[in-house]
């Protein structure tokens, strides 16, 4: 989720493709491969699973080399049924790591609803040096970037207009932690995304910790901290309630939430009442779709809705122009108790912290994309679990302007996750 009407120039006012990507034969020491050994550009080579990265192994395994440009992520066909999350199907060096680190696209293997698997793309940032002592991960679960395939965090530059997309990466990678993340479902690659859909945003943002785990540049270790920012605040909670169960073998540290927006019918019913958002609840709507396919665009949208669309598949945020020159998008009862998509989007909701680690919260105090008191549910729900919350809610910062500030303080917080220290809590 983001602010409406970006002016030229701001951080994610114009996309740009990342045209600093190169590839050509990727020549790794080491790591997992995937399951068909036809897939990519040479063969698959296993290791043990979940045993990182062995500096010193004779005979080390290789990652398949992804071809240049886009085409990096022309990927129709599904995993084979031997494929296990996290395996990774290729990868690509990119150019626009900051100093001192490396960072590859790659595409792994996810099961992204119980007994569903998809190839998802992402990113490995990893920071220079050798070493046998396994890395930290830290693990960024981005905004709303818009649902078209050209959109996806992967396919573009790490900093657009001076300023990265990822905040706080380049101290995150100063510090010595790997840095992973997740296009999610259908961002980037062919098929629906599944935009705000919760759970298989959240299944894939755990399955890029087991593609870092068979990177063998990574050297990663099983403890991460993560953080999210609007949509990425959904999928962070999400990791957090599944992690447990659904990728038990790593130890989550801490998880911190930027402006989030969690509970998409809240959310929605919010964005409804003003023109301005009606492109943010149109985009909504595929990602649920996507969910729950027997859902009907129809059913929520007029024909002034619906001729949305193009723009919404032509361009990232174009939606949230157009869109907000309509004055009648939405259908009576399109989200009332009972309703198809009232159904759909609570069941998306239906989840609970589990208390398992400390949160850091910064919310805008001025933020009408995600209203204040939208995350103070959300923090009374993580203090009723149990962990530390520690709530910050700046006076006039908005849905963006909390994000720099966030970069400021979260590295240093995720470093004291790591070390063990005690983290703050300001639980009413």
């Amino acid at each position: 989720m983001r602010e409406t009407s970006p002016s030229p120039g701001r951080r994610f006012g114009i996309l740009q493709l990342a045209t600093t990507v190169t590839a050509a034969v990727l020549a790794l020491a080491g790591c997992g491969g995937g399951n068909d050994s036809t897939s990519a550009g040479g063969p698959f080579v296993r290791p043990t699973f979940g045993s990182g990265w062995n500096a010193n192994a004779a005979t080390p395994p290789v990652v398949p080399a992804g071809p240049s440009g886009t085409g990096f992520w022309d990927i129709y066909r599904a995993p084979g049924a031997q494929a296990q999350s996290g395996d990774i199907y290729w990868a690509q060096p990119r150019t626009d790591a900051p100093e001192g680190a490396k960072a590859w696209n790659v595409v792994y293997v996810s099961e992204i609803s119980p007994g569903v698997k998809k190839y998802v793309s992402g990113e490995i940032y990893v920071p220079d040096g050798g070493g046998t002592t396994p890395r930290d991960v830290v693990l960024w679960n981005h905004e709303t970037t818009g649902v078209a395939d050209a959109c996806a965090p992967s396919r573009r530059s790490l900093v657009v207009d001076g300023i990265s997309r990822v905040p706080g990466i380049r101290d995150l990678l100063a510090k010595g932690y790997v840095v992973a993340m997740s296009d999610y479902p259908g961002q980037g690659l062919p098929g629906p995304a599944y935009y705000m859909a919760g759970q298989p945003n959240a299944r894939a943002s755990l399955d890029v910790l087991r593609a870092a785990q068979n990177f063998p540049e990574a050297n990663a270790s099983k403890r991460y901290v993560m953080y999210g920012w609007s949509q990425g605040g959904q999928t962070t909670m999400w990791t957090e309630s599944i992690a447990g169960t659904y990728a038990p073998e790593f130890t989550g540290l801490g998880a911190a939430l930027i402006a989030p927006a969690v509970r998409i019918r809240q959310l929605t019913l919010n964005s409804m009442k003003s023109t301005e958002l009606a492109g943010y609840v149109i985009s909504t709507l595929p990602g649920i779709k996507a969910a729950y396919p027997d859902l009907r665009y129809g059913d929520f949208l007029t024909t002034e809705g619906l001729e949305q669309f193009p723009a919404m598949a032509d361009g990232c945020f174009d939606v949230w122009s157009t869109a907000a020159t309509v004055t009648d998008p939405y259908k009576p009862g399109a989200l009332v108790s009972g309703s198809p998509w009232w159904d759909a989007m609570t069941a998306v909701d239906n989840f609970t912290p589990k208390g398992s680690m400390p949160f850091a919260i910064y919310q805008g105090a001025k933020d009408v994309v995600v209203p204040v008191e939208l995350t103070a549910a959300e923090r009374t729900a993580l203090c009723k679990a149990g962990g530390a919350v520690d709530y910050l809610e700046p006076a006039g910062l908005d849905h963006e302007s909390i994000v720099p500030e966030a970069a400021k303080r979260f590295p240093t917080w995720a470093k004291d996750r790591f070390e063990g220290r005690a983290a703050a809590s300001n639980c009413p």
